[in-house]
């Protein structure tokens, strides 16, 4: 299974995001995602050192673990990162 790494749904940043907390571009995507989730974010800084290189979003990510389209009207889907079960519903 090919690795899915954060520098994959790079975009541009908006103003409101934090700097803090963020994820490397070489961090896997689960790793994006569980920092999301647990700081209740839709979106993260994406940074290499100092420089800040763009964000993710949460949509974006879920999109790439296969959690895609409005995720409200879907039956409960869940993935499993680190050992952890996430149920997205």
């Amino acid at each position: 299974m090919k690795r899915l790494a954060v520098e994959e749904i790079i975009i541009p940043i908006k103003e409101d995001v934090g700097l803090k907390p963020s994820v490397g571009p070489e961090d896997r995507i689960t790793e994006a995602l569980e920092v999301m989730l647990k700081n209740d974010l839709k979106r993260i800084a994406v940074s290499s050192g100092k420089e800040v290189l763009g964000m993710i979003t949460l949509e974006d990510a879920l999109k790439q673990v296969g959690l895609e389209g409005d995720l409200k009207s879907k039956e409960s889907r869940s993935v499993i990162i680190h050992g952890r079960r996430i149920v997205v519903e």
